[in-house]
This record gives structure tokens, C-alpha cells and sequence, in this order.
């Protein structure tokens, strides 16, 4: 079954198109009856219109579908214009769709989903620092993609000492930079913050921002033996695939091992987004799905031990049927 996205050509992008439609089918037979927590006026403000404009029942679950469809594609994209691994293929998008699937609450329609449109977007331009001539315009589009995704959830505030990190690997120490990305990060809350103020919401707006500093952003995951039997498999893969990054990391290009640093340090602020979601750690798994997605792709990528790769992707798939179909 590997072998079909084991490549980069139009038969593998249409499988990884009814892949996606395939593992979300649930959304439309069996609606997860969890409604998203929304953190920000802007996010209210978008789920308001879709609301308002919904065409059928099930419009958000196909919107949800697509958002995650075009997140896959550019996740491959990123994956082969950067050379972050050995070989192109559909596999990273094939895994970051996998891990935004596992649980039924992950197919709506949610403002992290959404939000992690900027994070993936901030992360390519990242990749692009190395090779620029003119970095700060990229460390200030860095830090708007930011400033977009938390307009969107107010948790994503956590990513600002990611983007610094990366700034100061993939360049140098240059308080221009650091600055520029805080600068670039404001810049969409100023212009929201304006549209409020214009239509006299501004004290909401400005109120909204203390659940940022009353919220906890260290909680319990609380998963049960049944909803982490998944991670039995995924966990084997992630670490073999950062312990395989270790052997061949000094045969990459220079740009190749700061890219994947890089995605190791934002796997990092992944797992803080888990801990930080206070509805519950299955909506933080979708700002670790990113990174995580390039390190199981980078595992399952080689051809070695067929079998057992085979076995353990085809026992993520029942694991996410079972949570699908049967779990509930």
C-alpha cells in the first residue's frame, strides 16, 4: 500500500486525494458531537459567517476535508523544493493527513486547523533563510504568517520563540531580525484591532487576549489506554526516523541539516501546543502534525523492512477506524 505514495507523480496525488476523502468519511456518517472552542474574536467572527452561509449539513466537514487536502499538498511541496528528504514523494502529506484524522473530533472544522495553514506557510519561509541574500523580508513574512495563526488561536503566541531559534540557526545573531519578526507579528493584530475599534468592538477585542495569560499551558493530556493504542505504532516510527536522521545527517547539504533541525526544534513546540490546548490534547495534535508528518515520512520513505512498515501503517488505519466507527 506504501509503495503507491512512495513517489511524486499524478497516480500518487490522486491517491492521496481519495486517501483523504476515504479516512474522513465518518465526518458525514457519524458527526462528532464536540463543538471547537473558539479563543479569539476573529475566529468567532469566521465561524460565524460559515455558519450563517452553510449550504448543508455537512459543509464544514467538506471544508475541513479540502483545508486539509491543500495543507497535504503543500507539506509535499515544501518537502521537495527544500530537499528535506533523500527522495520526493506524497508521504508527508500522506502522514500529516493521517495524524489530523486519527480521532472523530479531528474532522471538523476547527480553528486550529485553519490556524495551522499559517504555521506550515511560516515554516516554508523559514526554509527559504539560508540561501536569501535578503533575509528579513523573509523573517518579517515569517513572523505575519505567525501573527495570522494567532488571530486565529490565541496559542499559537507559544511559536514566537520558534521562529527566533530559527532565525538565529539559519542566519546569524541579528537583533534586526528578532525584531523585525516581533514587528511582523503585531502588524496583523494592529489592522484587526483597527476593523474593531471602527465598529466599536474594540474593548471586546482587547479583553479577549487575558484568556492568553489566565489560561494554563501545561495540562494533562488525560488519554486513555484505547485513544493512545495508536501511539504504540507512531512512536516506534518517530524514533527510528530521528535516529536514522542522526546516521545521515553529515551526508546532507548544509541546508538540508538545518531544515531538519528546524523541524526537529518546531516537533519541540509541538509538543507544547499538545500540553497548551486546554479542550483537550486531540486539537493540539494538529500543530504537531506538521513536523511529526516529515519524520514519518523520512521513516517509512526507505524501502527496508517493507513488511513491517506495511504492518504498522496498516494498523494505524484500523486504530483510526476503530476511533472512527466504533468508539464512540
Amino acid at each position: 500500500m506504501l509503495e503507491i505514495f512512495r513517489t511524486n507523480t499524478i497516480f500518487s496525488i490522486v491517491g492521496l486525494i481519495l486517501f483523504t476523502f476515504l479516512v474522513r468519511t465518518a465526518s458525514f456518517i457519524i458527526p462528532a458531537p464536540v463543538e471547537p472552542l473558539l479563543n479569539t474574536p476573529f475566529a468567532e467572527l469566521v465561524f460565524k459567517v460559515l455558519k450563517e452561509n452553510q449550504l448543508f449539513p455537512h459543509m464544514n466537514s467538506l471544508i475541513a476535508i479540502l483545508l486539509l487536502l491543500v495543507q497535504g499538498i503543500l507539506i509535499n511541496y515544501i518537502s521537495s523544493s527544500h530537499e528535506i528528504l533523500y527522495k520526493n514523494s506524497v508521504l508527508p502529506g500522506l502522514f500529516y493527513i493521517l495524524i489530523n484524522s486519527i480521532y472523530p473530533e479531528q474532522l471538523q472544522l476547527t480553528p486550529q486547523l485553519l490556524s495551522n495553514t499559517f504555521i506550515i506557510l511560516l515554516f516554508n519561509r523559514l526554509c527559504y533563510l539560508y540561501e536569501s541574500p535578503q533575509p528579513l523580508f523573509l523573517v518579517f513574512d515569517a513572523g505575519i504568517w505567525l501573527g495570522l495563526g494567532i488571530l486565529l488561536d490565541y496559542d499559537l503566541i507559544i511559536y514566537l520563540p520558534f521562529i527566533l531559534v530559527s532565525v538565529l540557526y539559519m542566519t546569524s545573531f541579528n537583533l534586526r531580525y528578532w525584531l523585525v519578526a516581533i514587528f511582523g507579528i503585531i502588524v496583523p493584530g494592529y489592522f484587526l484591532g483597527v476593523v474593531f475599534y471602527l465598529t466599536n468592538h474594540l474593548n471586546d477585542f482587547l479583553v479577549s487576549f487575558q484568556y492568553s495569560f489566565e489560561k494554563s499551558y501545561f495540562n494533562p493530556i488525560g488519554i486513555t489506554l484505547k485513544e493512545g493504542l495508536i501511539w504504540f505504532l507512531i512512536i516506534p516510527a518517530f524514533v527510528f526516523s530521528v535516529f536514522e536522521l542522526q546516521i545521515n545527517f553529515l551526508r546532507n547539504k548544509v541546508k538540508t541539516r538545518r531544515v531538519q533541525l528546524i523541524i526537529l526544534i518546531m516537533q519541540l513546540f509541538g509538543i507544547i501546543s499538545v500540553l497548551a490546548e486546554n479542550q483537550g490534547y486531540i486539537f493540539g495534535l494538529t500543530f504537531l502534525a506538521p513536523a511529526l508528518a516529515f519524520l514519518l515520512a523520512n521513516y517509512f520513505l526507505r524501502s527496508q523492512r517493507k513488511w513491517l512498515k506495511e504492518i504498522l501503517f496498516i494498523g494505524m488505519i484500523i486504530c483510526m477506524m476503530y476511533y472512527h466507527y466504533f468508539n464512540t
